[in-house]
């Protein structure tokens, strides 16, 4: 979990809402003795392990490295009136270099002189990846559902003219997105590619 500081352990969410997966049984004698083969793709490369044994038999789970889940309604953002609050405040979950965040459904800023989408920025030392699930995405035009933004490393951006303005209007955001940063470059797909908007880029210029 990323370090809340003043706001404590169980800000954002109540750890008791994260769901431990239900793994599968090996019923058969026959499948139990028998060979497991797991590929770990890592990078464009893949590894092959193979285990004597069905690997996912287990137990429980102890210690704090583990396979949970969490239902985006039971997160809780921290908002402020005055103050817009950056994207780490909205923090998750943290593993080596790489950090996920919740953007859930909240109020936005009330005083009038707020402001109420993130400020310009430039990510210095991670790669960015935002997942549209649902709602409307309040600091960007034109994103619909499903869709996939890639802000790469040293380059700047912020809200989109129209989100500014439109923003203004606004006392609450529906939006449900998750972001991925990683110190580790993002590679893209060919596959892709095939769907990418090329227009993208250019999308801060337009009012």
């Amino acid at each position: 979990m990323p370090d809340r500081g003043p706001l404590g352990q169980h800000a954002l969410f109540d750890k008791g809402v994260l769901v431990a997966p239900e793994l599968g049984t090996v019923e058969s004698a026959e499948a139990k003795g028998q060979e497991w083969e797991v590929y770990i793709t890592r990078q464009g490369s893949v590894t092959r392990v193979v285990y004597p044994f069905y690997p996912m038999d287990v137990v429980g789970w102890k210690g704090d490295l583990w396979v949970a889940k969490l239902n985006v309604r039971d997160f809780r953002p921290v908002t402020s009136p005055r103050y817009h609050l950056p994207p780490s405040v909205h923090g998750t979950f943290q593993a080596g270099g790489c950090l996920i965040s919740t953007f859930a459904p909240r109020p936005l800023e009330s005083d009038p002189e707020a402001l109420r989408v993130p400020f310009y920025h430039r990510n210095t030392d991670y790669d960015e990846v935002l997942f549209y699930h649902e709602g409307e995405f309040f600091s960007r035009a034109g994103i619909q559902p499903g869709m996939l933004t890639l802000h790469p490393q040293g380059v700047h951006h912020g809200p989109q003219p129209l989100a500014v303005s439109a923003a203004k209007g606004k006392t609450y955001t529906n939006e449900v997105a998750v972001m991925v940063e990683s110190k580790t470059p993002f590679m893209v797909k060919p596959e892709m590619e095939a769907v990418e908007m090329k227009e993208y880029a250019m999308s801060w210029s337009r009012r």
